[in-house]
């Protein structure tokens, strides 16, 4: 078998290697791309599998490892090649790949690229995030675990490195996106995230933001599309960014939102939100419970010839009607003996 090496030195032009296509190759085994390699025909290889729909998916995965190289020990050729080429398009695609493998290693790919706080590329990581946090979001719902867990260490990188102040506004404007069919447990997710993001951003990014007013409007768009059942989520990220920015400074950002956002936020405010949970087992589940089992006894007591019995000085009788049907008539009256001669007699 011929090594690598001599592999790329037979061809004169950069190819996948079959090592490369190693669905679950780790972080710590990813190497440097070697000298021999020519960098333009690797690139040109890369986009062309990338844009060619029907590519074999193990040469996708060769794609997103090779990039997973150049990212690790290249990153200023990886973005110039990433932006500039406009692959992560192509990318994004990949996360609703048929092929769950393909899917998982864009994930295991994004993620590495989120788990640095890259400040030189501002604009081009926000624009990447706005096409992959939609992506994010509804793969939760997966039924591969796998994906799950890749989509939520994807979100959780996001949330700890990327911190400006950009995605906090993607976050909030998903929420708040009427066209959007969002299931109740994906807008408790999106608050959870966004209450850990704020905490993240600190007081001193959120103050000195110029663009707090759209984050308002924001929260009082998603709070009007259904009030009852977004007031909690409404009021627990107001409440999040007051405890990060305190009430002097939030109600002074307040002040300078128009008079129909200042109502919605006062009267999100002034809720009163029940947050126990409702325990199991409450007294009237319990006796509920206790009835059904009763219920259970009887009807097994009572299986054959309907007849009746006596319980202290209550009189039940039980009558069967149909299969499975029980009804239950109760005297609460206590039993009355006549008095008879016989009776009188043995007294």
């Amino acid at each position: 078998m011929l090594t690598e090496n001599s592999k790329r030195q037979n061809c004169p032009k950069f190819i996948i290697l079959e090592e490369m296509k190693n669905i679950n190759l780790p972080y710590d085994s990813l190497k440097p791309i070697e000298e021999v390699i020519d960098t333009v025909s690797m690139f040109q290889k890369l986009k062309e599998i990338l844009n060619d729909k029907n590519s074999d998916w193990t040469n996708q995965i060769g794609v997103i490892n090779y990039l997973r190289r150049i990212h690790k020990f290249e990153k200023s050729s990886f973005y110039q090649f990433f932006f500039g080429a406009k692959i992560y398009q192509k990318i994004i695609d990949l996360i609703n790949s048929v092929r769950s493998s393909v899917s998982k290693n864009v994930l295991v790919l994004l993620n590495e690229i989120f788990s640095e706080n890259i400040s030189e590329n501002k604009n081009s990581i926000i624009t990447l995030l706005k096409l992959c946090i939609p992506c994010l979001i509804s793969k939760i719902n997966s039924n591969q675990s796998f994906i799950k867990i890749e989509s939520k260490v994807c979100l959780e990188s996001i949330i700890k490195n990327m911190l400006f102040f950009e995605v906090l506004l993607i976050f909030l404007q998903l929420l708040s996106n009427k066209t959007n069919s969002n299931k109740e447990k994906d807008n408790e997710l999106l608050s959870e995230l966004l209450m850990k993001l704020i905490k993240n951003l600190g007081k001193d990014k959120l103050v000195e933001n110029t663009q707090f007013n759209e984050l308002i409007k924001y929260i009082v768009s998603f709070y009007e599309i259904n009030e009852d059942k977004n007031v909690k989520i409404s009021k627990n990220i107001l409440d999040c960014l007051v405890e990060v920015m305190t009430k002097d400074n939030f109600n002074a950002k307040i002040e300078k939102c128009c008079k129909k956002e200042k109502d919605s936020i006062q009267s999100i405010m002034k809720t009163k939100i029940d947050n126990d949970k409702k325990k199991r087992g409450t007294v009237s589940s319990i006796h509920f419970r206790k009835v059904i089992y009763e219920r259970k006894k009887s009807y097994k007591l009572s299986k054959g010839p309907a007849r009746s019995f006596d319980k202290g000085n209550k009189s039940v009788s039980i009558k069967i009607s149909g299969k499975n049907k029980v009804s239950m008539i109760t005297n609460t009256k206590p039993i009355k003996i006549k008095n008879d001669e016989n009776v009188q007699k043995n007294n």
